[in-house]
């Protein structure tokens, strides 16, 4: 009798211990595989946030003549925008707004420098706003949208006038990789920009307070192989290199917590151009510095762009 209970019990145990290890697994699975590759499933099929999607707003509330304009990314990817002309203007102006927005980011001052004279062209990146798209990749794949929107100027429009581009967050990527590929790019402004992909991911993976080893690891594994880029192809250290003697502005939020003022002058101390500047808004949160300092950023943009691009800030008619 106790011989037979012994083993009834015995026998419970280890089916027991077996279930325990089964669950165990589960779990492991589930943090180090399920977790990574649905972030980076969701950061790969990320859109615009609700009000940024619908076009609410456009350039004619702040009284600026436009056009809508449909285009095509490097890839074939379908892109929408407004063009705004402006004869007068020695450059043109592209604006690349950030992850989950639109180019209603931007709108604003768009307008402005539209008022003071500048052309400009502001569109949606892929899966963004009115554009589409399969896959986003935090500025990786939109590197071909930036560089469509400058042969649609080129070749649609006709104009060969100076392109700058002015971009925010997940922007920069996109205009500092299309600038090392392209010297059709004059010049850039920057505002938020991160240091790499991978510098990125894990530093957004602490800020959830989640340990980046390995999760991020694995994120950037699944999104490289997502996307389809190797290591260095998606490094603004590297990119920045490239960019040359070119004229950037970088602009950074002294208060921001997801790229840090530290990145921009990192990035800043590694370009080799004699015409880069750096400009750090105070108590501006990320891609926050125009709407903390509005006076401060649009003086620093228009001194940027007369010094470099010898347009005067003159108001002109639209």
């Amino acid at each position: 009798m106790n011989n037979s209970h012994s083993s009834s019990k015995g026998s419970i145990w280890r089916w027991v211990k077996r279930i325990l290890i089964v669950i165990g697994v589960l779990v492991l699975i589930f943090i180090f595989v399920v977790v990574p590759f649905g972030f980076s499933w969701l950061l790969t099929h990320a859109s615009s946030r609700p009000s940024d999607s619908v076009m609410t707003e456009t350039p004619a509330k702040y009284g600026v003549a436009f056009e809508p304009v449909s285009f095509e990314s490097l890839d074939g990817t379908p892109l929408s925008g407004w063009w705004l002309p402006a004869d007068s203007s020695n450059v043109v102006v592209i604006y690349s707004h950030g992850l989950f927005r639109s180019r209603l980011e931007l709108l604003e001052r768009a307008a402005r420098l539209r008022q003071l004279g500048y052309a400009g062209l502001l569109f949606d990146f892929r899966r963004h706003g009115e554009s589409h798209g399969e896959l986003t990749s935090a500025g990786y794949l939109e590197r071909l949208d930036v560089l469509g929107a400058v042969k649609f100027i080129h070749e649609k429009l006709s104009i060969q006038k100076p392109i700058v581009t002015f971009a925010v967050s997940m922007g920069t990527a996109a205009t500092m990789l299309a600038a090392a590929e392209s010297l059709e790019i004059a010049g850039l402004i920057l505002d938020s920009s991160f240091l790499s992909f991978d510098h990125t991911v894990s530093h957004h993976i602490n800020l959830l307070g989640l340990p980046a080893f390995p999760l991020a690891n694995e994120v950037i594994l699944f999104t490289k192989w997502r996307v389809g880029f190797e290591n260095g192809e998606f490094d603004m250290a590297t990119a920045v290199q490239k960019i040359g003697d070119r004229p950037i502005l970088f602009i950074a939020g002294s208060a921001d917590t997801r790229m840090p003022p530290e990145i921009s002058q990192r990035l800043y101390e590694l370009s080799p151009s004699q015409h880069k500047q750096l400009v750090i808004v105070e108590g501006a949160t990320h891609g926050a510095a125009f709407r903390t300092n509005a006076e401060l950023y649009e003086q620093k943009v228009v001194d940027f762009l007369s010094e470099n691009f010898n347009h005067t800030d003159a108001p002109a008619t639209n």
